[in-house]
């Protein structure tokens, strides 16, 4: 039987599984180790597939150090940037959301956080190498939902208060000094002035 348009074939369907079935496995191992000692047979095991399944979805190390980091990273582009949308009438409460998501993700995921202190690690190097620098991508990606949920803003503004609240909260994430919620709170008393002003 022919596939229904618009849906995926059960060959397509299987390999989607397989792939989050895989990068599941990856981000349960760093949850306990960090990723120069984490194995091609330790990721197999953990997913219940075999070494060869592994090679033929996902081609090498960095393969799959590279899906990894491309689906993390859309997740966490997706749920501040429904941090942002789920706050459109109140944009300080926008700004903070947006923050204290971004701190609470970089304390406890071990890509993001590797990646945001920018020190000597795999997920930074993957996370260059692969076009646009991830942290350019997030200013880039909250500018445009700055844009598309005020659309009074001008997209040099748009992007300025990006850039800044990335730079900032990456500043707070490298170099804690209080809680994620304090910190987001801090962060809007500092930016807020700004958004005042854009949306007066």
């Amino acid at each position: 039987m022919a596939p229904v348009a618009g849906r995926p074939s059960h060959a397509e369907a299987s390999r989607a599984f397989l792939r989050e079935t895989v990068l599941d496995a990856v981000g349960e191992l760093l949850a306990d180790e960090a990723w120069p000692d984490v194995r091609m047979s330790d990721v197999a095991t953990a997913a219940g597939v075999s070494r060869q399944t592994l090679y033929n979805a996902f081609g090498d190390r960095d393969g799959l150090a590279g899906a990894y980091l491309l689906r993390e990273s859309e997740r966490f582009l997706a749920a501040i940037d429904d941090a942002v949308a789920a706050n459109a009438d109140e944009p300080r409460e926008a700004l903070r959301a947006a923050a204290e998501l971004f701190l609470s993700l970089a304390a406890a995921h071990p890509m993001i956080r590797a990646v945001t202190s920018g020190r000597n690690d795999e997920w930074v190097t993957l996370a260059t190498a692969r076009g646009e620098p991830l942290l350019t991508t997030m200013s880039a990606r909250l500018a445009d939902r700055i844009e598309r949920t005020w659309p009074e803003v001008s997209p040099g503004d748009a992007l300025l208060l990006a850039e800044n609240l990335v730079r900032l909260a990456i500043s707070y994430a490298v170099l804690p000094s209080d809680t994620p919620a304090r910190s987001a709170r801090q962060l809007t008393r500092v930016l807020g002035p700004f958004v005042d002003e854009l949306l007066a």
